[in-house]
């Protein structure tokens, strides 16, 4: 699989749903839109990532994602892509990456490798567009990304709207938030 030397990662805003559930994930309707904190967050990122050197946009299909992504790529004149293979887990799957833990190997069959399958041709699709790629998503897809890419020193579970890059040093993938939690 050949990837970009980089590329950039936004979990999409707040929602309704994500105020009372914090970072544990749960189903909840696809179309489900941002409030107006997450709203907020993506216009504080929005001047961040306005000045990344982005070429491509990908985004989840999930409305949450898409409105994140509008705002927060209101001055960004690139291409934009919407990937199916973007959108998140499922609450049981969430649970099983997570009681998986961090940096574990991934199980041979069933709904995590399903899901990890299906985030790996995402991100393979995404990385084939002109880099470097900011993808929307959300905080499974992270998670994912993180699993696949092997990273060890950054957290995998991340609030809506931090910016996080995603880079090769060494030959190993790393990650760096680019705007620290709040």
């Amino acid at each position: 699989m050949s990837f970009q030397n980089e590329f950039y990662f936004i979990r999409h805003g707040q929602t309704d749903h994500n105020a009372i559930e914090g970072l544990d994930k749960g189903d909840h309707p696809e179309n489900i839109p941002l409030n107006e904190t997450g709203r907020g967050q993506a216009r504080a990122i929005e001047p961040i990532i306005s000045a990344l050197p982005v070429q491509t946009v990908c985004c989840s299909p999930l409305k949450r994602a898409q409105e994140t992504k509008e705002i927060i790529t209101s001055r960004l004149k690139v291409l934009h892509q919407s990937i199916d293979h973007l959108g998140e887990c499922s609450a049981q799957t969430w649970h099983a990456m997570r009681s998986n833990g961090m940096y574990n190997p991934l199980p041979e069959e069933g709904i995590v490798r399903e899901f990890m399958n299906r985030v790996r041709q995402g991100v393979q699709l995404a990385l084939l567009l002109p880099a470097p790629t900011l993808i929307v998503a959300h905080g499974g897809v992270h998670w994912a990304i993180c699993c696949i890419f092997g990273i060890e020193i950054h957290d995998w579970a991340i609030n809506n709207c931090v910016p996080v890059h995603f880079f090769q040093k060494n030959g190993k993938w790393s990650a760096k938030k680019l705007k620290e939690e709040s």
